[in-house]
This record gives C-alpha cells, sequence and structure tokens, in this order.
C-alpha cells in the first residue's frame, strides 16, 4: 500500500523533544496556501482558514505519519459548573505522547493588525497586547492547558514592519502589566529563521521566565 505524503527528516529515529520550531515552520508554510476573499477576513475566518491550511500543509508533508492534531476555537469550561472559562484559536496537539487532560503542545491567539475602515489604518495593537491577546496567555487557566504558546497577528495590509514596531510601542507601555522581564520588545528567537519578521517576548510568572512567541502573517490585497 502507497500512503500520500512522504517521510520527513522530521520523523527520524528518534522524535524530537522540543516542537515549537517545526510548528512555526509549518504555519508559514500552510500560509502561504490560505487564499482571503475580502467577504472572509474577520478574524475567527482568517484563523478557520488556517487550520484547514495547516491541516492540508502537514498531511502533504507527513502523509500518514503527521504527528500534530490541530484544532481551531477550542472552548474550556468549569468542570463543576460547565460554564465556558476561556476559548483559544489555534492548538496544536501532540500524537506522538500520551498527554494527561488532553494538554495542548502549543496555543496560539489571534488578532489583526493594520486594519482599515475606510481612512487610515488602525494598528489595533492595544487590543493586540490587551487582556485578549498578549494578557491572556500569561493568565493562569491558559498556562494550565498547554506548554508553549503564542500569538497569531494577521497583518491586513501587508506592512509587518510597521505593525511589529506598533505592538512594540504599545508593549513598552504595558511592560509591568505584562510582567516584561528585561527589554520590552519583541527579541529574535532561536526557533524562527533569521531575518524572519517573528521573534519572542519574555515575561515574568511566579519568578519563572515564560515566553510568547509572535509571528506575524502578511494579508496580500
Amino acid at each position: 500500500m502507497i500512503s500520500a505524503g512522504k517521510t520527513h527528516q522530521f520523523l527520524g529515529d528518534v522524535l524530537p523533544s522540543d516542537f515549537r520550531a517545526e510548528i512555526f515552520r509549518l504555519v508559514d508554510a500552510a500560509w502561504l496556501r490560505v487564499k482571503l476573499p475580502r467577504s472572509k477576513r474577520l478574524e475567527p475566518r482568517i484563523t478557520g482558514l488556517l487550520q484547514h491550511s495547516v491541516i492540508a500543509e502537514q498531511e502533504s508533508l507527513y502523509g500518514h505519519t503527521a504527528p500534530f492534531f490541530i484544532l481551531e476555537d477550542t472552548k474550556r469550561r468549569d468542570p463543576k459548573t460547565g460554564k465556558e472559562i476561556d476559548r483559544s484559536d489555534l492548538e496544536f496537539h501532540l500524537l506522538a505522547h500520551r498527554i494527561r487532560a488532553q494538554r495542548a503542545y502549543f496555543v496560539f491567539e489571534s488578532k489583526r493588525l493594520n486594519i482599515s475602515y475606510g481612512g487610515a489604518p488602525d494598528s489595533n495593537a492595544s487590543e493586540y497586547v490587551g487582556d485578549g491577546g498578549m494578557g491572556c496567555l500569561l493568565s493562569g487557566s491558559y498556562n494550565a492547558i498547554s506548554d508553549y504558546s503564542g500569538m497569531l497577528a494577521y497583518v491586513m495590509d501587508g506592512n509587518v514592519t510597521e505593525a511589529k514596531h506598533a505592538v512594540e510601542r504599545h508593549i513598552v507601555r504595558k511592560s509591568e502589566e505584562l510582567r516584561i522581564r528585561g527589554e520590552a520588545k519583541i527579541h529574535p528567537s532561536e526557533f524562527v529563521p533569521k531575518r524572519s519578521p517573528h521573534g519572542e517576548t519574555h515575561h515574568l510568572n511566579d519568578a519563572e521566565e515564560f515566553k510568547i512567541f509572535h509571528i506575524f502573517l502578511s494579508v496580500s490585497s
């Protein structure tokens, strides 16, 4: 029997213990597949299309040995009351490991940046760094559901450089609330290619360093 896809170098004799670089490469490659009609440029629709694209991309790479199970718009509820307590935008689960309580390996929150409303674009950077963006990744509930977390930035006008600068300006303004450790900026990351716009911010969480990763995805006109 011939299986679709091919064996990827990633799936060698021994699976790596750290999957972050592979997740970021997969998201970048999948983003190239995403086509966004103007009627589908709301954040949840973009994330839904990205999820489908990531699934297709990993199947083309790995075939039946795909390492991740990918969920979109996942709700979590209080086990006693059934009340929704949080909701993540995109999750990567590892199929090759037994994870207690179905804990995710990586959770993404997504926000649009540089949104045009008929005039000058709104950076939306305050929302990105706020309670519904970076802030929720620093909350105790999110730390309990995944090993790692990051932000997906959909740059609606394609100007990634300006979008990133706007986010950094707001990180400086909210550095105390974000519990920034060291310089308030998006640092280069060892898990993304050199010269990539992506990066990481450093935070303190219960006296330990905590990283939030930032993936900037340009929306073409």
